[in-house]
Parts: C-alpha cells; sequence; structure tokens
C-alpha cells in the first residue's frame, strides 16, 4: 500500500466516484482544507473526488470522516460506505461490518453476487433536514438566471 505523510493509504472506485482512503487507526490525519484540496487535484495531487480517513471507534468496526475534493468536511457517502466496507470485510474476512460517520452509524454487507451494500437509512427530504450554504426561508427563494430575470 503505498504512502502519503506517513500514513498508508489506497485508491478506490464506487460508482463512478474515487476515494483517497488513509488509514488513520494508528495515527491521527486531520488535513486543512487547503491539504485536503492539494491531495485531490487531479494534476498535483493523488487526485479524487473525496479523501476519506478510517479512524478507530468504539461503537463500530471502523469511524469514516470524509472531505469532498474542495476542502470542506461532510457527514458521509454512500460510495464511499461501500469502499471502506469491502476494505474491512476483506481485513476481517467477515460479510457484514460496522461503519460510524459523523451522519450516523451503517452497516456495510456482502450480497450474494459479491456486490457491497450499505443501507443508508431513509433520506432526509423535508426542508429542515438539508443543509444550505445560508440560512433563508426556503418557502420563496427568488430565482435569478437566465430569462427569467430579464
Amino acid at each position: 500500500m503505498p504512502r502519503m505523510s506517513g500514513h498508508a493509504f489506497v485508491k478506490m472506485n464506487g460508482c463512478g466516484n474515487d476515494f483517497v482512503v488513509v488509514d488513520a487507526r494508528a495515527r491521527a490525519f486531520t488535513p486543512t482544507g487547503e491539504e485536503a484540496r492539494a491531495i485531490a487535484d487531479r494534476t498535483t495531487g493523488r487526485g479524487c473526488d473525496q479523501i476519506i480517513a478510517l479512524e478507530p471507534s468504539d461503537r463500530a468496526d471502523v469511524f469514516m470522516r470524509v472531505w469532498n475534493a474542495d476542502g470542506g468536511a461532510v457527514e458521509t457517502c454512500g460510495n464511499a460506505l461501500r469502499c471502506v466496507g469491502a476494505l474491512v470485510m476483506e481485513a476481517t474476512g467477515r460479510d457484514r461490518v460496522g461503519i460510524d460517520t459523523l451522519g450516523g452509524r451503517t452497516e456495510a454487507r456482502r450480497a450474494p453476487d459479491g456486490r457491497i451494500t450499505v443501507d443508508m437509512g431513509p433520506p432526509g427530504l423535508d426542508w429542515t433536514q438539508i443543509p444550505l450554504a445560508e440560512e433563508m426561508d426556503t418557502r420563496g427563494i427568488e430565482l435569478q438566471v437566465g430569462p427569467i430575470d430579464a
């Protein structure tokens, strides 16, 4: 497994999303936003959609921390959960593993056909459950695009 800043890592792909998965179980890995952007850069870095850190967990087999390519941290990612699930299953020899995230705990399973599945729970579709870049009343949003604005 290659190393980056003293941490072992692997590149993975899940349904078109690619990840740099860093083993941070023995030593903390907390990149700044600038460092995460540099790692994710496809020209000068390792190149990825998201950076995943595997950390110890006392409620699951592993804790998964996620940074987007823009450097921002997010709660979880379904495709990353499947990739991490595959890694942990390979390491443990089991067909079901627990993964904890900032979004909560989930379980990854190996289906009979070999695919890895995760149950992320019901989607949060209520407007109060959808994170926004800025606080606003979403009942009436003024759109300013193209010919409508003219």
